[in-house]
């Protein structure tokens, strides 16, 4: 019965093995960079969560007809981490795509209304022009023709009623100026500030790879010595069957 499950306990860890090295030679590190990619990735990171779950659930039941079940559900539980390690890299890497682009599209987005409103601003600022251009030159016409009748006390409050007008017009337009501005900066200052969010999250990402790769490092090195104290105890049962 030990050999039996022993047999199915490597057969299992072959499997998981070669369905890891799958989804590492689909996915290399720094090859998702589009959204169908990082969709199509996690839809396969999924697909092979589930199938690590299922086989390892079926070695740690077989665990319980074990001499040794709790030295065997833990090599069950670290064996099922490594698997599900590759698994982690590429769901990560999926998921900072996706963010990366929505960053990038947020930023386009607001460049183009910015675009657009600089644009409608433009145009709104020569339609007054011309209409305060065609006001003026009417006024003029006016004042020319009427000017033989008019007293001087008349063309003194026109020209100050006129010039009274001018002003207004040039703080209405000083006004709209300032405010197109101040928009500007804002967008600018939001630019900047989406730039530096997605700057962060490019180094929190690394700062994660770096940390998982230095976990998988130590797990390795403990996996290692783990090997090295069961190879001890299985030369030790072997030795004590050979006396028995």
């Amino acid at each position: 019965m030990r050999t039996i499950s022993l047999a199915l306990a490597l057969a299992l860890t072959l499997t998981v093995a070669a369905a890891a090295e799958d989804l590492t030679a689909r996915y290399p590190a720094g090859s998702i960079t589009t959204r169908e990619q990082a969709s199509q990735a996690l839809e396969a990171a999924g697909r092979e969560s589930a199938r690590i779950k299922a086989e390892f659930d079926a070695r740690d039941a077989q665990c319980y007809r074990e001499f040794f079940v709790n030295d065997c559900r833990e090599k069950v539980r670290r064996e099922r981490e490594l698997a599900n390690r590759e698994v982690r890299r590429v769901e990560l890497e999926a998921k900072d795509t996706r963010r990366r682009l929505d960053q990038e599209d947020l930023q386009r987005k607001r460049a183009e209304q910015q675009r657009q409103q600089a644009t409608e601003a433009e145009a709104k600022r020569a339609r007054e022009e011309k209409a305060r251009t065609e006001t003026q030159e009417r006024q003029q016409k006016a004042t020319e023709a009427s000017k033989q009748e008019l007293t001087p006390e008349q063309i003194e409050r026109n020209r100050a009623e006129y010039e009274r007008k001018q002003k207004e017009h040039a703080d209405r337009l000083a006004k709209e100026q300032q405010e197109a501005a101040k928009r500007a900066q804002n967008a600018t200052e939001y630019q900047q500030k989406q730039a530096d969010a997605a700057k962060r999250a490019e180094e929190n990402a690394a700062e994660r790879k770096r940390r998982e790769q230095r976990r998988a490092e130590h797990k390795k090195e403990m996996e290692k010595k783990e090997a090295e104290r069961e190879a001890i105890r299985k030369r030790a049962e072997d030795a004590a069957s050979t006396l028995h």
